[in-house]
C-alpha cells in the first residue's frame, strides 16, 4: 500500500502478518512504514495492540485471530471489526505534506444498551529502524514533571524489568512512588508526564519520530529486544449510547531534526485542544 507525497515525505506501508519470539509466537498483523529519507528503517505499528469494552478486553493481537484484512479507501488504511456489541473502525491516514500519519479509532454501539469504559491501546514499535534504536532510553524524550527529559534519567531500575517503564498525565495521582504493573514486567514511574508527545531521536540526532494521541492518559515504552516500542495513550470513553459513533484520535509525526524540532512540529500541525485537560 504505496502513499506518495510531495517532496516532503514519501511514506510506503505495507501490512504484513509477522510472528514475534515471545511477544506473538502465533503471529499476528502489523503496518509497516518506510520513510524515503531514511533507508534501511522501518517502522511497525500495532493498530490497534488491545481494544477493551466495559473494562473488558474484547480484541488483542496476542490471542484467538489476529489477522486484519486492510483496505485502501480515499486516501487512508482502514480495518473494521465487528464485535459483540460493537464496530471498531482503524484509520491510518498518510499527510506527507506535513510528514506525519494521523490514526484513529472510532467505536459504533451496536447494541441496545450504554457501553462504557472503550480504549485502544496502539503501538509504534522501533526494533526494525536501527538507527532508532536507544537501549538505554539515552534518546528517548517526554516531558516529565514539566521538563523534557530522556527516560534514561527515571528510575528504571525500580521496575520489574527496568526496559519497561510508563508515566501517567500530570494530576491523575499524587503520589510519588513506583508502581509495579501487575502480571506484567513493567512500572509506573512516579514522574508525571506533562505532554502527550513522546519522542525518539536517531543515532546522530539529526532525525526524530513521535507519537502523540488528543485527550491522553499515559506514556509508555517497552524498550526490550523484540520491540523496542513507544506508546501514548488516551483516556478511556466513558460512556457510548446505541447507535452512538466516538472516534479517539492519535498523529505518528517524522522530523529531519532533534526532538526539539519535532515538537515544533507538533506544535505547528497538532490543534492545542490536543492539549487541554478532558475527562
Amino acid at each position: 500500500m504505496p502513499a506518495e507525497g510531495d517532496s516532503h515525505t514519501v511514506f510506503r506501508i505495507g501490512a504484513h502478518d509477522r510472528l514475534y519470539d515471545l511477544h506473538r509466537p502465533k503471529g499476528c498483523t502489523v503496518l509497516t512504514i518506510e520513510v524515503e529519507h531514511w533507508p534501511g528503517n522501518e517502522f511497525g505499528l500495532w493498530l490497534p495492540e488491545t481494544v477493551w469494552v466495559n473494562s473488558q478486553i474484547v480484541w488483542c493481537n496476542w490471542s484467538g485471530d489476529a489477522h486484519q484484512s486492510w483496505e485502501r479507501e480515499d486516501g487512508k488504511c482502514l480495518w473494521r471489526k465487528h464485535l459483540d456489541k460493537v464496530e471498531i473502525v482503524s484509520a491510518l491516514r498518510p499527510d506527507p505534506g506535513n510528514s506525519c500519519l494521523w490514526y484513529s479509532h472510532s467505536f459504533t454501539n451496536l447494541s441496545s444498551e450504554t457501553l462504557a469504559s472503550l480504549q485502544t491501546q496502539t503501538c509504534f514499535h522501533l526494533v526494525n529502524a536501527p538507527q532508532f534504536i536507544s537501549i538505554r532510553g539515552e534518546r528517548i524524550w517526554a516531558c516529565l514533571d514539566g521538563a523534557w527529559t530522556t527516560t534514561d534519567k527515571v528510575p528504571r531500575q525500580e521496575s520489574p524489568d527496568p526496559r519497561r517503564v510508563s508515566f501517567l498525565k500530570k494530576g491523575i495521582r499524587s503520589e510519588r512512588t513506583v508502581v509495579p504493573s501487575k502480571g506484567f514486567p513493567s512500572a509506573l514511574m512516579p514522574e508525571q508526564a506533562h505532554h502527550p508527545l513522546m519522542i525518539v531521536e536517531n543515532f546522530d540526532r539529526n532525525g526524530a519520530v513521535g507519537i502523540a494521541v488528543r485527550n491522553w492518559r499515559s506514556l509508555f515504552n517497552n524498550n526490550d529486544c523484540i520491540l523496542r516500542c513507544i506508546h501514548s495513550e488516551p483516556q478511556a470513553i466513558e460512556s457510548l449510547v446505541p447507535g452512538q459513533t466516538v472516534a479517539q484520535e492519535g498523529v505518528i509525526l517524522f522530523c529531519r531534526g532533534d526532538y526539539r524540532a519535532l515538537l515544533a512540529h507538533f506544535e505547528a500541525i497538532v490543534p492545542q485542544e490536543w492539549l487541554e485537560c478532558r475527562s
